[in-house]
């Protein structure tokens, strides 16, 4: 014999929309990229040192209440997903770091 079993749901729209500004939630969002900044300062490659002092936390949350890890010189992007260029050999002059994601990775926590 089956039975059925209805479950209603009412969610508080207003608490959802407001958790992620909480801040409980926000202290915890900004310690876990503190982390973040200083793994992906510890890993980041070193040439004349810029792009490595310029990670950083952003200091003030997204409208959605997150937090970002950022590189702020021009070739960040660079830095990070390498470039096409290539030696006499063949060889990449630019590869890829993958700074700030292996940095999110290797925080770990419990996400």
């Amino acid at each position: 014999m089956s039975s059925e079993v209805f479950v209603d749901v009412q969610l508080d729209e207003d608490a959802i929309h407001n958790l992620p500004h909480s801040r409980a939630v926000q202290a915890d969002l900004e310690q876990r990229m503190d982390r973040v900044a200083q793994v992906a300062q510890a890993i980041a490659p070193v040439d004349t040192g810029r792009y490595k002092a310029s990670i950083h936390r952003v200091p003030e949350p997204g409208p959605d209440g997150e937090v970002h890890v950022d590189a702020n010189v021009h070739y960040a992007i660079y830095v990070e997903h390498g470039t096409r260029q290539t030696d006499r050999a063949g060889r990449a002059i630019h590869p890829p770091r993958y700074t700030l994601s292996t940095a999110l990775d290797a925080a770990g926590g419990d996400h």
